[in-house]
């Protein structure tokens, strides 16, 4: 995506027209940055003064094998930017062997053009590309087990490599508290069982969400703390973890240790994206475009930031392609239950990582009401609790049967990569 149309909102790999709202319609402001966090970390910098570790060519100094973990085809990182600086600096020192893997957690595996566009054509031709597989136990290896019980067991190569380098994206993640950092490794590489034990921390025992899982927050986070103490059993030599902006361009890079430099990132994140608005009769979300629109899971994202600035019994009208559906076969089987009790006693049965994000989902179509603009079929949408629109003009003729002409809106075009949280109504 080159140029932002003035209106028109991203959907995929492409934007759609903004009509006329019959509603008084408002951007979402932006938060008002600190000054101190008005100029973060760039490249080169976070690579030669790291926070917490020594710069990156001492951390792989005396390492004869290198492994870096890279993201898969669902977030955007800004490897194409920073992975060739970073593969330059390591072999200033002593020319080590480089392995990357695509730490894709149960997503589906990555083809063969995703990891081109990932990691560069130039560096698949140079460096091999392992592709995780949460279930294939021959390359999986046992390290321990966190305090909370969760036995961890991660992709075999993290014990076969001499230094270990994390790349990825920090943003908000809706039960982890933030994305990027230590997720890299647990879910990212780890087995189906430690995934899913991880993921079990985020609810109480009565199936309801543990009070601190939830975005922006990592202090007494149950699932944070689970993965956290996950990673540290194979703990890696270096991360380098970026912050985008809107439009997908690196904002900046928080390099070092795997846990500090992580953190400081998540700093940065709620000094710069927290905005608290007062809620309003609807909202309309955009994802912000692939790869944050490609599949449901990854739109849940976003319809868990929009309830933030709608008012209970208000309207969210959610923009995502989905051009790739659910995302996860686990998914939609779910909503075959009506009513939150089958969700939770089933649940309580047979706990699946995308049951959860199915529930989360089904709890706000309970208090709110969905208009899904995407490219499902309408009998998927339906299912989901949502009333179907092709495009923003038959999504807005949705609302204004329901909201009046006279609401009042706020237009989101970031998706989750913005924080809402309530202000008191004026």
């Amino acid at each position: 995506m080159n140029r932002w149309p003035r209106l028109a909102v991203p959907y995929g790999d492409t934007f759609l027209d903004l009509p006329d709202a019959p509603f008084r319609l408002d951007l979402l402001p932006g938060p008002v940055r600190p000054p101190r966090h008005s100029a973060p970390p760039r490249l080169g910098a976070a690579l030669s003064l790291p926070i917490g570790s020594p710069a990156l060519e001492e951390a792989v100094r005396g390492g004869r094998r290198v492994l870096v973990v890279v993201s898969d085809a669902t977030r955007a990182t800004g490897s194409a930017e920073f992975l060739p600086v970073l593969v330059e600096r390591i072999l200033r020192v002593g020319r080590p062997s480089i392995t990357f893997i695509v730490a894709s957690g149960i997503h589906r595996r990555p083809t063969d053009a995703e990891i081109e566009g990932i990691v560069s054509p130039q560096l698949v031709a140079r460096h091999p590309v392992l592709r995780h597989d949460a279930d294939d136990a021959t390359r999986l290896v046992d390290v321990g087990t966190t305090r909370g019980g969760t036995p961890v067991r991660v992709h075999a190569s993290l014990r076969e490599h001499d230094r270990v380098i994390l790349t990825g994206v920090a943003g908000f993640h809706y039960t982890a508290g933030f994305s990027g950092g230590r997720k890299a490794l647990v879910p990212g590489l780890a087995a189906r069982d430690t995934i899913t034990r991880s993921h079990l921390r985020s609810l109480t025992a009565a199936g309801a969400r543990a009070s601190g899982a939830r975005a922006g927050r990592l202090a007494r986070n149950p699932m944070h703390r689970d993965i956290v103490e996950g990673a540290a059993l194979t703990p890696p030599h270096f991360l380098l973890n970026t912050v985008l902006e809107e439009r997908g361009r690196i904002e900046g890079v928080f390099a070092g240790h795997w846990r500090r430099a992580h953190e400081a990132a998540c700093r940065y994140l709620r000094a710069t994206r927290v905005v608290a608005v007062e809620p309003r009769d609807l909202v309309v979300a955009s994802a912000g475009g692939e790869p944050s629109d490609i599949n449901l899971i990854q739109a849940h994202k976003t319809f868990e930031t929009a309830v933030g600035a709608v008012r209970r019994e208000g309207t969210v009208i959610l923009v995502a392609r989905c051009r790739e559906g659910a995302g996860h076969p686990e998914f939609l089987p779910w909503f075959r239950f009506q009513e939150e009790s089958e969700f939770v006693e089933e649940l309580g049965r047979n706990f699946q990582v995308y049951g959860q994000t199915a529930l989360s989902w089904f709890r706000k179509t309970r208090s709110h009401h969905l208009i899904l603009v995407s490219d499902l079929p309408e009998a998927v949408v339906r299912s989901l609790r949502a009333a179907p629109a092709r495009d923003l003009e038959e999504a807005f003729r949705l609302a204004r049967e329901r909201a009046g002409p006279g609401a009042r809106g706020w237009l989101l075009t970031g998706g989750a990569s913005t924080l809402i949280e309530p202000a008191a109504s004026a």
